[in-house]
């Protein structure tokens, strides 16, 4: 494979989509917006395309890339833990806590390679779409030690939990991804058990505890990591200081703060980075969407007779129109000639009560 012409290939792509492909992404596009608007309020709304675009390009290639093993070979490894990474006779139990941001997945290569025994634990959705890809795929491309291997659990597994403990006494370090909030599947979700709420970026969102409170039932200590690609797209891995439960009060404390003091970590990364975490495609299911915000518009009320685009986008689906409330979450269904007079801001078709109405919302200003 050449990952060069690849990349050039699916860059294109992006740079050039057909109106299929513009369609077909509409409703990401429209989710993007709206998470990147609540999360990253400085960004100005002409660079969303930009923005989703690379972003789009970094989740593609994160899932490419973890076979080109040249690319892998020239991974910069910064290790600021006391952890030394070549040491296979390691008696504390591990947990190497990462994120979807950059090469995400080249980590656990990269210890496999060093000879470790590694139990990569992954939300349900992923382990169905990447077990195989990893263990039959990936796995043999890798220089294999005698000592090398990958288990892969699913989360969701209740018998988990049993194999987990019985893999570590055997020596096995654990992978996993604390973002990994995609099995979050329903809008109407409570938070109500196995989530704690964290300041992240501004906002307060809702993230599985569960790596916590395991990690202070086993006396594990945390390595926080966080990949990244360089203005050259050349892999860097940092490995940040271990969090233990010695640096708090108690193990109730540290199963909490844990998680908290990792995501602080990761969201310094983030605003160097913005665009190579996937995440921004889904996090708005990370947080409770029952909020309505007052239809005002800060312009002296003066009417410029025009589409919203600041609080409002559209999107398709199959054949059917879709307003989307960015402020709030919401999506209406509207007609294709409704869809066709926003996107031009000619609105001389439009029923004059219908325009009121629209004007009312602040969907035309």
């Amino acid at each position: 494979m050449n990952l060069q012409k690849e990349k050039e290939k699916y860059k294109e792509k992006l740079n050039q989509p057909s109106q299929a492909e513009i369609d077909k992404y509409s409703f990401s596009f429209a989710l993007f917006s709206a998470n990147i608007k609540k999360f990253l309020p400085h960004i100005p709304k002409s660079d969303y395309k930009k923005y989703f675009q690379e972003t789009l390009y970094h989740k593609w290639i994160s899932g490419l890339e973890q076979h080109d093993m040249e690319y892998l070979k020239r991974t910069k490894v910064i290790n600021n833990s006391s952890i030394d990474l070549e040491n296979l006779n390691i008696k504390q139990p591990l947990i190497f806590a990462s994120f979807h941001l950059g090469s995400y997945r080249s980590f656990n290569s990269i210890l496999y390679e060093l000879g470790h025994k590694i139990v990569i634990v992954i939300d349900e959705s992923v382990f169905i779409k990447q077990q195989e890809n990893i263990l039959n795929n990936v796995g043999p491309l890798l220089k294999r030690k005698e000592s090398s291997d990958f288990i892969i659990l699913n989360v969701m597994d209740k018998t988990s939990i049993f194999k987990l403990k019985n893999l570590i006494e055997q020596g096995y370090i654990m992978s996993v991804y604390l973002d990994g909030n995609t099995g979050i599947n329903s809008d109407n979700v409570t938070f109500s058990k196995s989530y704690i709420p964290i300041q992240f970026l501004n906002n307060t969102i809702y993230v599985k505890n569960g790596i916590g409170k395991l990690a202070a039932l086993l006396g594990a200590k945390i390595i926080p990591i966080i990949a990244h690609r360089d203005g050259e797209e050349n892999n860097h891995i940092e490995f940040y200081k271990e969090i233990q439960i010695s640096d708090f009060d108690n193990k109730q404390e540290f199963a909490v703060k844990s998680i908290e003091k990792a995501y602080n970590l990761f969201e310094e990364m983030l605003y160097k980075y913005p665009t190579q975490w996937e995440s921004w495609l889904y996090i708005h299911k990370w947080f409770k969407r029952d909020f309505s915000t007052p239809f005002n518009f800060e312009s002296d009320n003066v009417s410029v007779n025009k589409f919203n685009d600041k609080r409002y986008a559209i999107f398709k689906l199959v054949d059917s129109f879709f307003l989307f409330d960015l402020f709030d979450y919401q999506s209406y269904p509207i007609t294709p000639e409704i869809s066709k007079a926003l996107e031009s801001n000619n609105f001389s078709e439009i029923d004059t009560t219908l325009l009121e109405e629209l004007k009312t919302k602040t969907i035309i200003l």
